[in-house]
């Protein structure tokens, strides 16, 4: 009976949403998806600790654990938690929090010659990140080790004591373990290389110090978009209403503000800002 329900399941929460994606329109491929995920439920019962690579979405994506993968792909290319519209078929995007790489993916499937800056700061799911990038020969990809903060040089991050690989942070309440100190960039510098069409931050508590970089540079109008996570955590401080204030007396409107109960930490939401007037660049 477990198995049946556990069958459901997947059904349910994986399978039918995912066939609504356009790359699963033809039969072959509806039982090529439902193989690949009845997989990758085997493997995150029985075998979560190993490393797995599947076909999925047209792309091939290696993860450090089948459970990690499901639940990105879910978030990313099933909820699209990170979707947006672009006039132009070539759209400039900083990814801020790449992590393994499917949400890069996901922006190359919506539009396949974006141009993407992807930053990640955890060692191991950059490594991830690079190996996903040249395993489906991604052009107009770079990948950046680095975080994302108010300043240049290092920060401390940690990570989960539990091998996690996504919920590194700069903010030991978050992360837990300290790993090392890595290199910092700001998206202010970032932002002066070009007019970009989006900007999609999942930083993990960090989008404090990258709300500050926004506002002492001036450079928050450089992009059209925004998709932030932002993150409520005890003892950091919440900055919510204040982000919202800067972002709607900068020109920004804010179309949507999903609660993302489902994620570990808790009283998070996906802010999109979408900028009302023309970008104006300093």
């Amino acid at each position: 009976m477990k198995s049946l329900v556990n069958f459901f399941s997947l059904l349910k929460e994986f399978y039918y949403p995912a066939v609504r994606h356009g790359f699963y329109s033809q039969k072959t491929r509806k039982v090529q998806l439902l193989a690949t995920l009845s997989f990758l439920f085997f493997r995150a019962k029985f075998r979560n600790d190993r490393e797995v690579t599947v076909s999925l979405f047209g792309f091939r994506i290696i993860a450090n654990s089948p459970q990690v993968l499901l639940r990105l792909v879910k978030e990313i290319f099933l909820e699209e938690v990170y979707k947006f519209d672009s006039k132009s078929a070539t759209p400039k995007i900083i990814d801020g929090g790449a992590n393994i790489g499917i949400s890069v993916l996901y922006f190359k499937s919506l539009y396949p010659q974006a141009q993407i800056i992807a930053i990640e700061p955890n060692p191991q799911a950059f490594y991830y990140l690079e190996k996903n990038i040249a395993g489906n020969g991604l052009s107009q990809v770079e990948a950046i080790n680095a975080c994302l903060s108010d300043r240049m040089g290092k920060e401390r991050f940690y990570v989960s004591p539990t091998g996690s690989i996504i919920n590194g942070s700069l903010f030991p309440q978050i992360g837990k373990s300290f790993l090392k100190e890595i290199d910092a960039v700001r998206l202010s510098d970032l932002l002066k290389e070009a007019e970009f069409d989006l900007v999609k931050l999942d930083v993990e508590g960090a989008e404090r110090q990258v709300f500050e970089d926004l506002k002492e540079s001036g450079s928050i109008k450089r992009s059209k978009q925004y998709l932030l996570e932002y993150h409520s955590i005890p003892g950091l401080g919440d900055i919510f209403g204040e982000l919202v204030e800067v972002f709607e007396e900068n020109g920004f409107k804010t179309p949507s503000i999903v609660n993302a109960q489902e994620f570990s930490s808790g009283g998070n939401s996906m802010i999109h800002y979408i900028q009302s007037q023309k970008p104006v660049f300093a």
